[in-house]
């Protein structure tokens, strides 16, 4: 006899492969709820006038206006969101009152929430929202935790909300860097992507749909090719995805295909953390590319000390140029600002196409814990507009005030990667 919680997640996710229409092309490689008035609180109706637009946002925890950027278009947007219409979120840490507060609100009202979380979430306003979307197992409603990864073995640290409809607009996807946490938008520089694609948003419904049964699959790793977007899905083991992306840059332009002059392809990363050997490799590639003549440009929060000592390597072009992004103020060596993000933009030449515009962004830090984990990463081809607002970003984070050229701080390292120190506080992560 299934156990009664796990029957009534099938049932809801039965409902949810009836949304569904056919899938493109996948290429496989490889608590108890709590009592809280929130549950018996009159539902407020949906707030109408407000839909995401597709773009970028880029949020700055030192600006006024701009901390809770994305925060603020999650909780908009579920506030826009009609009765049977479905939210589903798979994030790896939850711990936002605001959000909080509209999914139990969006519940209420009718709309079939369903979030998917790591198994480390643990706090208040978790255990509200798994006591409301809980409460009726004959619904579609649900909030789970993933016992380790979700379908594969180590943790569960993608980070997407899928909308099916908010108030006109359709199969809605937002991904990132970004967790639905008070942190995200108060301490950390984080990035969202929004698309109204549906054969995007189908594939997500899809791996979310994989997570939901918290089972690990036969071949976790995926990817699924839609020309101009391609999802990943780690675990990547044995694989190296960011180096195979790099390996289809070209660093010399062409004088025919030259854009505004622009002669050398420009690469601009955002990389919350890069370590170990998986992250290594990649700094192999990086330095690589800079000795071909790419113009590239790096902002971090920590660095291991090999990938350091790679990109510094005096040789040749000499050191890669590499800034830590992080403010300190009581100089703890925990930073209490510090970038989250794990992007790249190439503008130049990527896989034959000597004027192209990429993004990639996603879940995963550059380290062999992420290489292990449920992951995703997203590739936006023929995106002048992404690419060119990454660079920009990351261009000013280079050269701003919170800039430094220490990239590799030892005892931070040892915490983050070693484990030899006291724990750090739980509103510093990079994941």
């Amino acid at each position: 006899m299934p156990h009664p919680r796990r029957l009534a997640l099938s049932l809801a996710l039965l409902g949810l492969t009836a949304t569904l229409t056919t899938v493109p092309t996948v290429m496989a490689g490889g608590a108890a709820p709590e009592t809280s008035a929130a549950v018996v609180a009159k539902a407020k109706k949906p707030n109408r006038g407000f839909t995401p637009p597709s773009g970028a946002l880029l949020s700055d925890p030192t600006i006024r206006g701009q901390k809770r950027l994305i925060l603020n278009r999650v909780v908009r947007s579920v506030r826009n969101t009609a009765k049977g219409e479905f939210i589903r979120t798979a994030v790896w840490n939850y711990d936002d009152r605001a959000v909080t507060n509209a999914l139990i609100d969006a519940h209420q009202r009718g709309v079939h929430v369903q979030i998917v979380v790591a198994n480390s979430v643990r706090n208040a306003n978790w255990n509200r929202t798994t006591a409301a979307l809980n409460a009726n197992r004959k619904d579609r409603s649900f909030a789970i935790r993933c016992r380790g990864g979700c379908r594969g073995a180590s943790i569960m640290h993608s980070k997407f909300v899928l909308f099916s409809r908010v108030r006109k607009a359709k199969d809605i996807s937002m991904v990132g860097s970004f967790n639905l946490t008070q942190p995200a938008g108060f301490r950390q520089w984080n990035d969202l992507v929004t698309t109204r694609n549906k054969p995007f948003y189908q594939s997500l419904v899809r791996t979310f749909r994989e997570y939901a049964q918290d089972r690990r699959v036969k071949r976790p790793f995926q990817v699924t090719d839609l020309g101009e977007r391609k999802i990943t899905l780690w675990p990547a083991i044995g694989r190296n995805t960011i180096v195979d992306e790099l390996k289809k840059v070209r660093c010399q332009i062409p004088k025919e295909d030259a854009r505004n002059g622009q002669r050398r392809t420009k690469i601009r990363i955002a990389i919350a953390g890069w370590f170990d050997a998986f992250g290594t490799t990649i700094a192999k590639q990086v330095r690589s590319l800079w000795g071909r003549g790419c113009d590239i440009k790096i902002i971090t929060t920590l660095a291991g000390r090999d990938v350091n000592r790679t990109l510094r390597n005096r040789k040749g072009r000499g050191p890669v140029p590499i800034r830590r992004v992080t403010i300190d103020r009581n100089q703890d060596r925990i930073p209490e600002r510090y970038l989250h993000m794990k992007a790249i933009s190439i503008i130049g030449s990527f896989d034959g196409d000597k004027k192209a515009d990429v993004l990639i962004t996603g879940s995963p830090n550059w380290s062999a814990r992420a290489q292990r984990s449920d992951e995703i990463l997203f590739r936006f081809l023929d995106a002048p507009k992404l690419a060119r607002q990454y660079a920009a970003h990351v261009d000013r984070l280079y050269a701003g005030p919170y800039s430094h050229r220490r990239t590799t701080d030892e005892p931070l390292l040892a915490r983050m990667v070693e484990g030899t120190e006291p724990t750090l506080p739980s509103w510093f992560d990079l994941d």
